[in-house]
């Protein structure tokens, strides 16, 4: 009887049923990328030509070892069952990439997507298991649990066996816990540090005097030595100068509020200041980025970014009660709080004109003196208090204001503020209120608001119901974008794009989009600002 008994456990351990993870086979891997802060790095390994890093929050990030820089992520974007990786191995064997995700073991004969799942459960381990370290030997993939090893076959993910500890010996093994590899203190004791870093005996202090914690270490195949650190760091070195450089794995947070295009530079601002650190700035074109800390200057209070504003002088950033304003020239950044005018509550939009800067926050309106950043009183801010101002649009000297009670228009030359619908004539009934997104293109507005997508003529002064909010299953609308030909709107569960002629209608609610807060329309890619980081889709590969 025990004989059997044992047999039909490996029988059932051996029979796993795979399950394929991709989003959506309507994409290649890299249609849609996932950044976001990595948090702390938990493991990594060394392919072909990328160095690995399985990081807590930002999925996989792959390091060009040759070319010294990131290439695009792989996140639950490309099909990872989370973006929290507990251990990552490449196989040299086979050229598999092997992952460990919260109650998942999977791999990727591309090393991009399609990837195969096999809950641990099927491994004979529980749900509730932690995998540190994924190692391989000649035949045989190994994973190491809180306390056994699961032995699989590396091409397939049989199971093999289960052990208190590996019957071979030549086992390669990919970094784990920084604790299980004492080697790493000999190494960082005898190594120095660049970028005005430095190193203890137990951790490591970074250029502005913050602790950061070793929390993985990989001695590379090449004399290539990988340290992971806890704030999301990658020190490389050389076994030949003992030299570690400091390298950011990007300055993206966990959820992007505040959001703009401008020129070839996407500005970037979060609203979990912690994780995302401060006001970011990325360059399309080389990639490369840079982040404005808040830990590091002094006159930029840390706060959740809503919003981004450019000026030919100054970068305007919405927050908590205050403003952040960025002097171009003279390089720092100064704090507007409500005691200088700023609206209270969280500023949702700035936009601005050659003389002035306009504010439309959760608690009412503002506007400022461009040069002097000193409050100008329109005198009619009282009728907004209290109100939101969900979005402002600033077209030939006009000022749209969509807010909770309406969609207003202020004209600097004939100052008056009025109810946009008493100008022209409707083809619909009824008022408009939440109106959460103004926007123009080609002489015509469009607005979202409880109603639907409505659109204003400017030269034949006609106001139209394009699209009833039923349309789009009447989901929160957040944000809008337009070309000549579509209409993109960022909702509540994703984003939805819509012909402008035929009505026709695409729905990108995968769950790894989240709330949609910011878009921005770039020829044939959609950046979109998201509760869960930044994702970029080449949303044209599809048309």
């Amino acid at each position: 009887m025990a004989i059997n008994f044992k047999f039909n456990i490996f029988v059932i351990l051996s029979t796993i049923i795979t399950t394929q993870a991709q989003p959506d086979s309507r994409f290649r891997p890299f249609d849609w990328v996932l950044y976001r802060s990595a948090g702390a790095v938990s493991s990594i390994t060394e392919g072909y030509s990328y160095a690995y890093l399985g990081t807590i929050t930002g999925g996989i990030h792959r390091f060009n070892i040759f070319s010294n820089n990131f290439s695009d992520p792989i996140t639950v974007a490309q099909g990872l069952k989370s973006n929290s990786v507990t251990a990552i191995h490449f196989d040299h064997q086979t050229g598999i990439l092997w992952t460990a995700t919260p109650g998942h073991i999977q791999y990727s004969y591309t090393r991009e997507g399609d990837w195969i799942s096999i809950p641990l459960v099927e491994t004979g381990l529980s749900r509730f298991d932690r995998i540190e370290r994924i190692g391989s030997s000649k035949n045989y993939i190994w994973l190491k649990g809180k306390s056994i090893y699961v032995k699989l076959d590396h091409s397939s993910g049989t199971v093999a066996g289960i052990f208190p500890y590996p019957d071979e010996l030549k086992i390669q093994w990919s970094s784990g816990p920084d604790e299980s590899d004492p080697s790493l203190k000999e190494i960082l004791m005898n190594y120095s540090i660049m970028s005005g870093w430095m190193i203890t005996g137990d951790y490591l202090i970074d250029h502005l005097g913050r602790t950061v914690n070793v929390t993985t270490g990989l001695v590379g195949r090449h004399g290539d030595i990988w340290i992971g650190c806890s704030d999301g760091t990658l020190l490389q070195g050389k076994s030949v100068s003992e030299i570690f450089y400091p390298i950011s794995t990007g300055p993206f947070g966990l959820d992007v509020g505040g959001m703009a295009l401008i020129d070839e530079f996407l500005w970037l601002g979060g609203l979990d200041y912690v994780s995302g650190k401060g006001i970011s700035w990325l360059n399309l074109q080389s990639g490369e980025s840079f982040t404005f800390e808040f830990d590091a200057l002094v006159n930029m209070s840390p706060t959740p970014i809503y919003s981004i504003w450019d000026s030919d002088q100054t970068i305007w950033a919405g927050g908590q009660g205050l403003a952040l304003v960025y002097d171009k020239g003279d390089n720092y950044w100064r704090t507007l709080g409500v005691e200088r005018g700023v609206p209270d509550g969280k500023v949702w939009d700035i936009v601005g004109d050659t003389n002035y800067v306009w504010m439309g926050s959760s608690s009412g309106l503002g506007r400022f003196n461009k040069n002097s950043w000193k409050e100008v009183p329109l005198g009619f801010e009282y009728l907004f208090q209290g109100i939101p101002v969900y979005d402002l649009n600033q077209t030939d000297g006009t000022m749209w204001i969509g807010s909770r009670s309406g969609l207003f228009i202020f004209n600097q030359l004939q100052p008056q503020l009025r109810n946009a619908l008493e100008i022209g004539s409707k083809e619909f009934s009824g008022m408009i209120y939440n109106v959460r997104a103004v926007k123009e293109f080609e002489g015509s507005i469009y607005a979202c608001c409880d109603l639907g997508i409505i659109k204003f003529n400017q030269s034949q002064l006609e106001w139209e119901l394009l699209f009833p909010a039923a349309y789009y299953h009447s989901k929160n609308v957040y944000s809008m974008a337009l070309n000549r030909k579509y209409l993109f709107l960022g909702t509540e569960e994703g984003l939805v794009r819509i012909n402008k002629k035929t009505g026709f209608i695409r729905e990108y609610f995968f769950p790894f989009i989240g709330r949609v807060n910011k878009v921005e329309l770039e020829k044939n890619i959609i950046w979109l600002g998201t509760s869960n980081g930044l994702l970029k889709f080449k949303w044209t590969r599809e048309s």
